[in-house]
């Protein structure tokens, strides 16, 4: 299941700690003793919204400072 990507003015700094405290979470989930599946898909589906997130804000960023 893809998880909705909101985008509209997000900061690059807040999107890129959003993304490495998911990148994180994801990668402690990974190295888990007992991992869980339904767990590391959640976390994987949050991960890849916040890279989208993460690039619209530097998209965002980079247009605002192009006009």
């Amino acid at each position: 299941m893809q998880a909705q990507v909101f985008t509209s003015h997000v900061r690059p700094t807040s999107a890129l700690a959003d993304y490495d405290f998911l990148r994180a979470t994801y990668d402690m989930l990974l190295r888990a003793p007992v991992p869980n599946p339904a767990a590391i898909d959640a976390a994987f589906d949050a991960l890849d919204a916040a890279h989208a997130r993460l690039k619209a804000a530097h998209l965002q960023l980079r247009t605002g400072h192009l006009n």
